[in-house]
């Protein structure tokens, strides 16, 4: 797939009027204090709500420093990084690691750059079932489900397989339960239902809202851990990681049914990927990428706002600003050192 000419070129240099401007009018000022003068940046934001509060951080933060920002595009996992690779993108700050290593184009990293984490640990996933049916049928674990009994409570196709509600294709999260599926020879007891992630998640939620049982799959930072919340609606349970490292055990997690806890997946660090070429032009844009920090609780307290108040991403961005105006100190370094950095 070529996607070279979706986007429109940019990285606009200044005009000769505006650097003659900038120096009748305290250039040396205006330079130090918005480096990124006369560049347009194209951004990605992933297709997750969750993702959207993070992406306007930036956005704002870029835009501090003087850059001309377009607005973000929505694209999937594997697009993204393709754009990110050929430059028709350069950068989106929705990276979640490892679990987005599979979706990498081959030789990524001589083009692109995987910054620190902005959220670290942040990106908990795993599977959870109501807490009704885990005390009927004493499940602990996904292999419970091999049982007959635990099949059929949770069979709501009628095809003899527990139905899991799970991804959407291009999620790096869709691949993970596949792998999990074929490796431990699961497909012939569970099903895994792979439609839009909105729609899977409203029927595990109405039918546990109905007293019937359901098996998900979900993710924080995000809305849906205070729709159903682990420890009072539902539990996370046991599942094999898909790799050796994944299959570390977690202690401490709030409403697990057991402690410590074998996830399945391990905690994602949520990342900035910016292409390198845009990088080593844009050194100010780069040192911001290495300095901001966002709290998993803040994105999710965002992202359940934009389900309960039926938000569009344009509405979200003045929340964004919010949290900007409300840290001016901490946001004010990460500012300086980004401008120290273009010097």
């Amino acid at each position: 797939m070529n996607i070279t000419r979706i986007f429109p070129r940019r990285h606009m240099i200044a005009t000769g009027f505006l650097v003659a401007s900038a120096s009748l009018f305290g250039g040396t000022a205006l330079a130090q204090d918005r480096p990124g003068e006369g560049v347009t940046i194209q951004p990605a934001v992933a297709s997750w709500t969750s993702a959207v509060p993070v992406s306007w951080i930036f956005v704002e933060l870029l835009e501090e420093l003087g850059y001309n920002v377009r607005t973000p595009i929505s694209l999937s996992n594997p697009v993204a990084y393709l754009a990110l690779s050929e430059g028709d993108a350069d950068y989106w700050a929705n990276g979640w690691f490892p679990l987005h290593n599979p979706q990498l184009p081959d030789g990524f990293e001589d083009v692109a750059t995987i910054f620190d984490p902005h959220c670290t640990a942040c990106g908990i996933q795993g599977y959870l079932v109501d807490i009704a049916s885990i005390e009927e049928h004493d499940i602990t674990g996904i292999n419970d489900f091999m049982r007959d009994d635990v099949r059929e409570a949770f069979d709501h196709t009628g095809d003899g397989r527990a139905d899991l509600y799970g991804c959407p294709p291009g999620w790096g999260c869709h691949e993970g339960i596949n792998a999990m599926l074929d490796k431990f020879e699961l497909r012939d007891y569970i099903n895994h239902v792979d439609a839009g992630y909105s729609a899977n998640f409203a029927e595990a939620l109405s039918r546990i809202d109905s007293g019937e049982s359901a098996l998900y799959y979900t993710w924080g930072p995000s809305a849906w851990l205070l729709a159903l919340v682990p420890g009072e609606d539902v539990m996370w349970i046991n599942a094999p990681g898909i790799v050796e490292d994944e299959a570390e055990r977690a202690e401490g997690v709030d409403g697990a049914v057991t402690d410590p806890i074998v996830m399945g997946f391990v905690a994602a660090d949520i990342q900035v990927v910016a292409n390198n070429n845009f990088l080593d032009a844009n050194p100010a844009a780069a040192e911001l990428f290495r300095q901001v920090r966002l709290s998993l609780e803040w994105i999710s307290e965002v992202d359940s706002r934009i389900g309960d108040e039926d938000l569009t991403d344009t509405d979200v961005r003045p929340i964004a600003r919010q949290w900007i105006d409300d840290n001016p100190d901490l946001v004010a370094d990460w500012l300086e050192a980004a401008r120290s950095a273009a010097d």
